[in-house]
């Protein structure tokens, strides 16, 4: 029989070769159908092994050693990945696509006590952890509609992290239309500023037109040219539909001719009304996979970094979003959980990401049974388990692809993901020219995107 090993070792087809990837073995390697099936066979038939071709041995030295831990969260005191602070879940901007709910959401911002109560916490969890980086993110809504909130727990954390000794490191996403002082102050005090920002003036005003119809364009390429030469990391964040899809490698070089960012992400739209009710659609998965691997061409010629959420890791991971990671996010009401995500969203698909909660504004409430209960759902996912992708996308959003009791079926996130990784770990090879024949290859993309198990001993040969 074969070892439990054997189901972390994947074969994927790559138009006439084959992919075998370990990454519980940090292993990857191209090999012919001759050489998969003798390798299949050697590991199947245990003594018979030795009667293999004497040229798959090194490979299957490697595949037979034990394999790495799988991925798994820490099963002790929360840990958080990083501190969220959701300043508002209000907006300034109309974009079509917008999932969060800001177009009518309250106006509330958060308390001033709250989010310094949060910080003053986060900070002493970190000492008695003995770990050095303090380390906050800002949500919206637009955090930026909030700015008290954000200069408040920006002034605190750099407060507390030099009495502690500390190191503060502030990331916040944002749509850039601020102003000119308060833009200033992102450039100056935080780390990383994720700006979105989808394209040229026509596809900027269509996804993300400003209330009344008006265009976004001017105040988001402003902000964008400033931040660019501010100390703050640039990043742009992209949102891809069907109307832009096809010309995300002509738009990967614009941002980095225009704005020399130091990194681009692409994402998907999402299948919400009110982007329907536009004309707006996510893209093809083929489409979206091929022109991902374009524009990383693209703005790799610049030496800039593009990225994918669920793309190949470093290292195997159990999740790719804050979900199951022990982040913890304060929202405006005092709620604290583990997506930033509305909470009508979760429910929807009868999910609890709750952490626990602000009590009286100033003390932090986690109920340690909340923070397992999310731990054991992110590592059990059904449509993930023969998929070459489970310790890379690990099922990317926990909320809108891999929720408990989800198709088993490969979702168009799942196959653009697995499209994806396999060019990428075809990079890794240094077979970068493979990676641009196979994406232009739509006879073999559905054989690699739809494979319904890419375990090597469920391969029939």
């Amino acid at each position: 029989m074969p070892d439990l090993s054997d189901r972390h070792i994947f074969i994927i087809p790559v138009q006439d070769k084959f992919l075998l990837h370990a990454p519980l073995l940090k292993l990857s390697a191209l090999v012919n159908r001759s050489a998969a099936g003798a390798m299949r066979a050697a590991l199947a038939n245990g003594a018979a092994a030795e009667n293999a071709d004497s040229r798959l041995q090194p490979l299957l030295d490697v595949l037979r050693q034990p394999p790495l831990p799988p991925p798994a969260p820490n099963g002790a005191e929360i840990s958080p990945a990083f501190l969220g602070i959701v300043t508002t879940r209000a907006c300034n901007s109309a974009c079509v696509y917008c999932d969060f709910g800001a177009p009518g959401a309250s106006g509330r911002a958060m308390d001033l006590q709250t989010a310094v109560a949060a910080v003053d916490w986060y900070a002493r969890l970190l000492k008695q952890q003995e770990k050095e980086l303090l380390e906050i993110h800002f949500f919206g809504g637009e955090p930026m509609t909030a700015p008290a909130v954000v200069e408040t727990v920006v002034h605190r954390a750099r407060l507390v992290a030099a009495r502690e000794r500390l190191t503060p490191y502030f990331e916040i996403s944002t749509n850039g239309l601020c102003g000119p002082a308060l833009l200033a102050f992102l450039g100056d005090y935080v780390n990383r500023v994720v700006l979105s920002f989808d394209g040229r003036e026509d596809i900027q005003n269509l996804h993300r037109p400003l209330r009344g119809g008006r265009g976004s364009y001017p105040g988001v390429f402003a902000a964008a040219q400033y931040l660019s030469d501010s100390p703050a990391q640039l990043v742009i964040r992209c949102c891809v539909s069907q109307i832009n899809v096809d010309i995300m490698e002509d738009t990967a070089r614009w941002f980095c001719e225009t704005f020399n960012p130091s990194l681009i992400n692409f994402e998907i739209m999402q299948p919400v009304e009110s982007a329907a009710a536009a004309g707006l659609y996510p893209p093809d998965p083929y489409e979206f996979a091929a022109n991902f691997i374009k524009a990383r061409r693209a703005a790799e010629s610049f030496g800039i970094k593009t990225v994918y959420a669920a793309d190949l890791s470093t290292e195997p991971v159990y999740t790719s979003c804050p979900v199951g990671s022990d982040t913890v996010i304060v929202s405006p009401d005092g709620r604290i959980s583990s997506c930033y995500l509305l909470p009508e969203k979760w429910q929807e698909v009868g999910l609890d990401l709750d952490l626990g909660e602000m009590r009286g504004r100033r003390e932090v409430s986690i109920n340690p049974a909340a923070v397992q209960n999310i731990r054991d759902m992110v590592i059990h996912k059904p449509r993930c388990e023969k998929c070459f992708c489970r310790w890379n996308c690990a099922g990317g959003c926990h909320v809108g692809n891999t929720y408990p009791g989800c198709s088993p079926d490969y979702s168009d996130y799942c196959r653009q993901t697995r499209i994806i990784s396999a060019c990428s770990l075809l990079d890794e090879l240094n077979l970068p020219e493979m990676a641009d024949t196979l994406i232009d290859d739509r006879e073999a993309l559905p054989a690699l995107a739809c494979r319904e198990s890419d375990r090597l001993m469920e391969w029939e040969v």
